[in-house]
């Protein structure tokens, strides 16, 4: 097998839960904050052309789609580099560095829709790359009530939630508030099935596992006691 072509994995089909002791949070900075901060290859250094098509799940192309890539496969971790947004025919392209591996997928700058697949790209790459193509689907909404311990709402605080990916583990941090009843929503996350931990401010966390996000759609946890 050829090391140097990059290898398509699956999101949608292979997220699952997992244990993990890392604490729910917001987790480390936004993707749209990390993505501003990628880096362009450093002067000298190798890399191949790394065309890739960015498509939804009837394989239209899209515009406006960030291609990056990154050193680990989840989905908040600083891009190593970044291309430019794609025009209307989908298209974009990366300048991979020859020494690196690397995972690549699409970036949603409107935060709408989220990566159904990446490419795991391994060293050394050859020089001309096949095209990537990466699907695109639109975020879910999640939602649940916080109950303390004592079964009152967790009223009016700040929680955390972290999403864990079943292969590759922390995917995807979140933030929001409680209101007077305890109440908390998650606008756009990515869809797959995950285990989540959140963690209130006051009043406690909780991990709940085999939680399934459907594209486009909503899941409402309902009543749940934190510990």
């Amino acid at each position: 097998m050829n090391r140097g072509l990059p290898r398509a994995v699956m999101l949608l089909l292979v997220l699952g839960g997992c244990g993990s002791e890392e604490p729910a949070g917001p987790g480390p900075s936004s993707p749209a904050a990390s993505v501003n901060g990628a880096a362009p290859p450093a002067a000298g250094q190798e890399h191949t052309r790394g065309p890739v098509v960015v498509v939804d799940r009837e394989g239209r192309p899209l515009a406006n789609m960030l291609p990056i890539a990154t050193e680990t496969p989840n989905a908040f971790e600083t891009p190593r580099v970044q291309g430019a947004l794609t025009g209307a025919n989908g298209a974009s392209e990366l300048a991979l560095p020859r020494d690196v591996h690397l995972y690549v997928r699409a970036w949603d700058p409107a935060m709408r829709m989220f990566p159904n697949n990446f490419y795991e790209v391994l060293p050394p790459t050859g020089a001309a790359a096949e095209t990537m193509t990466i699907t695109m689907v639109e975020g879910a909404r999640l939602a649940m009530t916080l109950l303390n311990a004592a079964q009152e709402p967790a009223a009016d605080e700040n929680v955390g939630l972290m999403m864990f990916h079943g292969v590759h583990g922390a995917w995807w941090p979140g933030e929001g508030d409680t209101d007077a009843q305890g109440r908390v929503v998650f606008e756009r996350v990515p869809p797959g099935e995950y285990t989540i931990k959140v963690k209130a401010l006051a009043s406690g966390q909780l991990e709940i596992g085999g939680v399934i996000l459907p594209p486009g759609g909503e899941t409402d946890l309902g009543p749940v006691t934190l510990q």
